[in-house]
């Protein structure tokens, strides 16, 4: 196993890139994930173990977001709460004239931002070029685990 200080958000991009990634909302696929890929089953064993610690700081960085939500956020028409980046801006009569940035937002945005670049030093298999040959095509484009490649 090999060592690596990583930034938190760094740490998700890479669980995205390694487990894949399907947009909430859209349900669109962001990244099929380099553990589906055509690798030895010696790495994919090995990438289970990772996969597993990384989904494992996904699940303490989303809820600690979750709390950031909560403590920024207003209850929309459904019952959910968000963080509104903009207010809008409305004249007497309550029509609309504009919008301005939600100071509320300002808030999460920095403490958000404060927490994905807290950086942890987190163990992963070795991963060589060979892999990266084997493993195939792929639309995904691997901006973290390209870090990680032996040379």
């Amino acid at each position: 196993m090999e060592k690596i200080t990583l930034k938190l958000g760094d740490v998700l991009q890479l669980e995205s890139e390694i487990n894949g990634y399907i947009d909430p909302q859209s349900g669109e696929q962001i990244y099929e994930g380099f553990s589906k890929q055509n690798l030895s089953i010696i790495l994919k064993y090995e990438l289970s173990d990772f996969s597993a610690t990384l989904k494992s700081e996904r699940s303490k960085v989303d809820a600690l977001r979750d709390d950031l939500i909560k403590k920024y956020g207003e209850e929309d028409a459904n019952g959910g709460i968000l963080v509104k980046m903009y207010n809008e801006v409305k004249d007497d009569e309550g029509n609309v004239t504009g919008k301005v940035i939600n100071p509320q937002y300002l808030e999460f945005d920095k403490e958000y931002g404060t927490l994905l670049n807290q950086e942890i030093e987190i163990e992963y298999p070795e991963i060589t070029k060979e892999d990266l040959k084997d493993a195939g095509k792929t639309k995904d484009k691997y901006l973290v685990l390209f870090k990680l490649i032996k040379k």
